[in-house]
């Protein structure tokens, strides 16, 4: 069973995000918001969207035994101080937000699990925007009681680090930046029944904003990402390799992956296979007039995809997607096809929230282009429902604010659907 896994911004995507997010609103410090989002109810009235209670980019979400999601954390302004403690809940029953307990540390960036007996772990992240706001505490959410409670803390702080349910119940934290400019090549394990993390192997090179997929034989595939902290810059890994439970080691994958890749998206398809698609290589590109003075150097985002093949060892060419998907979601549908949403968007300096979406169909091996999201989103959450239905929440817009907004993807028509609440308002234009 492929469980949630979150992969997540490095603090040197974050501090980007923090400077563009500023300029946007114009250098002040009271904070970000976002124009309403209205759509038509079905008696025909212009009624607010659905939304969370709260607006947040970089949160973490996972669906809960009782099929309601748990969103927590996160940052409502893209701004130093604007990193959250809250949580909601979305109850798919009634169509709504609700508050629940807060997390006793506001995070950014965290990872979330679902153990097996239902209880939620958190762990890492950053507490603010900054060098040295890394966290490495981490706490159980009790759906019982709807709260929040410390236990054991990581060896070190991490964020950019990955999460992953092992089949037997514990918890493997692999790499991530310890302090937002150095980057870790070590791992941990949680034990749920005692409440504490323990070392385990060390990775074979440092890496952050990785994919971490638990395969079918137990193992656990972690590909590509970067390391940062060195002479020369920012480097992106072209290469893999399996953690093996048994024996708490990690061993290096012969075969090279198609693309270097740093902030792509991986599942696990039903035939074995994990499929990784998007992120951003550390090929160089050049937008603008060539020889003037507004040419923009950038690493190149992806629409590439590619397989690991288990059986083989290696990684093997999957079809392009439509359009490039950084920092995009990727999630596995109920008929094993895959929705890879969003993602980083260039507009000349600005970074936005993209709307497009590709949709991977199992059937025959290849992604069409669904219509795209109604509001654009970058570092978005995207939640698989009891319904089928897929919860994308929240992110950065298309205008670089952060956002409160929520749609579905309905897979029956490969479409997003916004949710009508409230009461009749005067119309507004949508993003």
């Amino acid at each position: 069973m492929l469980m949630p896994m979150r992969r997540l911004l490095s603090s040197f995507t974050r501090m980007i995000l923090c400077v563009l997010a500023a300029l946007m609103a114009g250098c002040s410090s009271a904070g970000i918001s976002e124009a309403p989002v209205y759509v038509t109810n079905p008696q025909g009235q212009r009624v607010m969207a659905l939304s969370m209670t709260t607006p947040r980019a970089d949160a973490a979400a996972v669906k809960l035994l009782n099929g309601k999601v748990l969103i927590c954390g996160g940052t409502s302004t893209a701004l130093v101080g604007g990193v959250l403690n809250s949580a909601e809940l979305y109850n798919p029953a009634t169509e709504t937000f609700e508050p629940t307990g807060s997390m006793n540390d506001p995070r950014q960036g965290q990872t979330i699990t679902l153990l097996r007996d239902g209880r939620v772990l958190v762990a890492g992240g950053a507490r603010n925007i900054g060098y040295r706001s890394e966290l490495s505490s981490a706490e159980i959410y009790d759906p019982a009681s709807g709260t929040f409670s410390p236990t054991g803390s990581m060896a070190v702080p991490r964020e950019g680090h990955t999460a992953t349910l092992l089949n037997d119940g514990r918890v493997m934290i692999a790499g991530g930046s310890d302090n937002g400019q150095h980057t870790i090549s070590s791992a941990e394990v949680y034990d749920p029944g005692i409440g504490t993390f323990s070392p385990t192997g060390t990775m074979t090179v440092p890496r952050e904003a990785h994919t971490a997929t638990l395969l079918l034989n137990g193992q656990v595939l972690i590909a590509g990402g970067g390391r940062a902290g060195m002479p020369g810059g920012y480097i992106v890994y072209r290469n893999g390799e399996l953690y093996d439970p048994r024996s708490g080691s990690f061993s290096l994958i012969n075969s090279p992956m198609i693309s270097d890749r740093v902030g792509a998206s991986a599942v696990l398809l039903r035939d074995g296979r994990a499929l990784i698609a998007g992120g951003k290589s550390s090929r160089i590109l050049l937008a603008g007039r060539f020889g003037g003075t507004r040419n923009i150097a950038s690493f190149a985002p992806l629409n590439t995809a590619e397989y690991y093949d288990p059986e083989s060892h290696s990684f093997q060419k999957a079809p392009d997607m439509y359009g490039p998907h950084y920092l995009g979601t990727a999630t596995l549908l109920t008929d094993g096809s895959v929705l890879v949403a969003g993602g980083w968007l260039q507009q000349g300096p600005v970074v936005i929230g993209s709307k497009e979406a590709d949709l991977y169909d199992v059937t025959v091996g290849r992604f069409d282009q669904p219509p795209p999201m109604h509001v654009g989103r970058l570092d978005q959450t995207a939640t698989m429902l009891d319904n089928g239905k897929v919860l994308v929440a929240g992110g950065i817009n298309g205008k670089s604010y952060v956002s409160a907004s929520v749609e579905f993807y309905e897979r029956l028509h490969r479409r997003f659907e916004l949710l009508p609440e409230g009461e009749p308002a005067n119309a507004a234009p949508q993003e």
